[in-house]
């Protein structure tokens, strides 16, 4: 009788554990599936907020599934074997996508976004919600749909404006660029005013268009040396091999007298408030710098002879006028003609109170006539 009670406490203990184990592993399973349900819902809500789902639209394939793979006719410098559709993805999934909020197109209840391959615009796409959900009761959950999507790709997935030298060679995906894809030859990009006094290597242009994938491109100088360049909105310019120098005192060097660029800048931004001596307001004084009837003459000229010099705001100069003042960043173009940056703050007294007028700009010089001329003038943004 004992024994059969030990067999029977036995039997119930270990009843309770199988029971214990089974009860243990159905609320595993079910916090599993819990917190999975948690999850998914949390990567659901965070995928369909409408910046992420824009993001998601792209990457996910469904901006290229319908594209087409006759597009636009593939450049003969494309890869063999290249597919526009897979471009497409392949662009959409690149890490210079970007994406940015189009405000003009969009509505209280439509949405429209800007995608760009780097600074290129590429697509625009927008969309609204067709439905909400809650998931955890707490979560409220969009669902989209695309009202419209356009694409930019009239010139291919990929294009460039490419300037060099005229003895230099160009290649893109190791295919060496003909003359029939030239556009112009002539003077450097962004030296016009120069050259016409002064004689600079001239440049060729090409354009390339109606690329798939993202180019290898190779420019080879006069010696089959490659030569380094930058690409900024989707152009590339390179120039012959100017000396380019940092400092004011490492360029004396190469300039033919003791010309003083920062007397001529602070002349210049005193021209400009009207603090200049002289008459016409200094345009006499300042007009020793410059070339008759050149581009920066008749910019000048016409300011000192206008309505709106009048205008300029009562001010005094603090003592010092200039502060923070530096000429540097030299390029050394050939033996008559350089630019370099100049910057300085112009401190002054408006209505009592202190403004600084700030110049940064790149200043481009000819020797001309026995002197230095001033031919042009870029502002540079800080």
């Amino acid at each position: 009788m004992r024994k059969l009670k030990i067999v029977r406490k036995w039997q119930r203990s270990s009843l309770y554990k199988k029971s214990l184990i089974l009860f243990s592993l159905v609320m595993v399973v079910l916090s599993s599936i819990f917190l999975i349900y948690v999850y998914n819902s949390m990567v659901l809500y965070e995928r369909n907020l409408v910046d992420n789902y824009i993001a998601y639209l792209a990457t996910s394939g469904n901006l290229s599934k319908d594209i087409a793979d006759n597009l636009f006719p593939i450049s003969k410098y494309e890869k063999n074997n290249a597919s526009i559709s897979e471009g497409v993805k392949k662009l959409y999934k690149s890490d210079n996508l970007k994406i940015r909020k189009n405000s003009k197109e969009s509505t209280s209840d439509v949405f429209a976004y800007d995608l760009y391959n780097n600074d290129k615009l590429i697509s625009t796409v927008s969309i609204k919600s067709k439905n909400k959900y809650k998931r955890m009761a707490i979560l409220t959950i969009d669902e989209w749909e695309i009202v419209e999507s356009k694409n930019y790709f009239a010139e291919g997935l990929y294009s460039y404006e490419i300037s060099i030298p005229k003895n230099y060679q160009l290649y893109v995906n190791n295919n060496l660029v003909s003359d029939d894809d030239k556009t112009s030859e002539g003077d450097v990009a962004g030296l016009e005013r120069l050259t016409e006094y002064v004689e600079i290597m001239p440049s060729k242009t090409y354009k390339i268009n109606n690329l798939v994938y993202e180019p290898q491109i190779k420019i080879l100088d006069e010696n089959g040396k490659e030569t380094k360049y930058e690409v900024k909105d989707n152009k590339i310019v390179v120039t012959k091999g100017f000396q380019e120098i940092e400092t004011l005192e490492a360029a004396q060097k190469y300039l033919q007298n003791d010309f003083d660029v920062l007397k001529l800048a602070e002349d210049w931004s005193l021209f400009l408030s009207r603090d200049l001596s002289g008459s016409y307001y200094g345009f006499s004084n300042l007009s020793t710098y410059l070339i008759n009837d050149s581009y920066m003459y008749d910019m000048a000229y016409k300011w000192a002879h206008g309505v709106d010099i009048t205008f300029v705001s009562k001010h005094t100069l603090k003592n010092p006028p200039f502060t923070n003042e530096s000429v540097r960043n030299f390029i050394i173009y050939n033996e008559n003609a350089f630019s370099c940056e100049a910057y300085l703050e112009k401190n002054m007294t408006v209505s009592g109170k202190l403004q600084v007028d700030k110049m940064h700009d790149r200043l481009y010089f000819i020797y001309y006539d026995g002197g230095y001329k001033l031919v042009n003038m870029e502002a540079i943004n800080d």
